[in-house]
């Protein structure tokens, strides 16, 4: 085989491996953003719970409904 015919096919192929490799990268990148984003999302989901669980402790300690949970008692 001639010289040139075999250096297109190593160029041609190097450039295709990195084309895919580029291609990777770009999705992986992608990915990270959305996982970044959803992470964030549970993070503010987590605080707000937290504020609520607080809110309640607190409730309880200054003696609110002893006894009893304010679903029940309405029933």
């Amino acid at each position: 085989m001639e010289t040139s015919i075999i250096v297109a096919i190593v160029t041609g192929t190097f450039a295709i491996v990195v084309s895919l490799i580029s291609k990777f990268r770009r999705e992986n990148h992608d990915d990270h953003t959305n996982v970044i984003s959803e992470l964030k999302n549970v993070g503010r989901q987590v605080e707000r719970v937290g504020d609520k669980v607080d809110r309640h402790i607190e409730w309880h300690a200054q003696g609110g409904n002893v006894g009893g949970s304010a679903n029940r008692d309405k029933g």
